[in-house]
């Protein structure tokens, strides 16, 4: 339900993203999923670009690029974030950009 709310742009989606991510970091139901943390914290951020809240969502972005375990499928989420905050002209751009350059080995 998060991911669906946060591509829709709907502010619902924080509270849910944020529940999903808490979940998934705390292995409450025994597994740690660093993969799918990775996936909640980007749809975290899409939520909080909705909610508008963009240096939240950036350092989101930012963290899960740079943590080693973000797959290329997932890669899309990472740019939408980006393109969000280009769009806003927020000095924190160049940095997810260049970050996403180092992930992807493309702009």
């Amino acid at each position: 339900m998060a991911t669906t709310l946060s591509w829709l742009g709907d502010p619902a989606a924080e509270s849910y993203a944020r529940q999903v991510l808490a979940r998934l970091e705390s292995a409450a139901d025994g597994l740690v999923r660093p993969r799918r943390a990775a996936s909640a914290r980007l749809d975290l951020a899409l939520a909080l670009l909705a909610t508008d809240q963009p240096d939240e969502a950036g350092q989101l972005a930012l963290t899960t690029m740079t943590s080693g375990v973000l797959v290329p499928s997932n890669y899309w989420r990472a740019r939408e974030v980006i393109g969000a905050i280009e769009t806003r002209r927020m000095p924190e751009a160049a940095e997810l950009r260049e970050a996403y350059r180092e992930l992807s080995g493309r702009d």
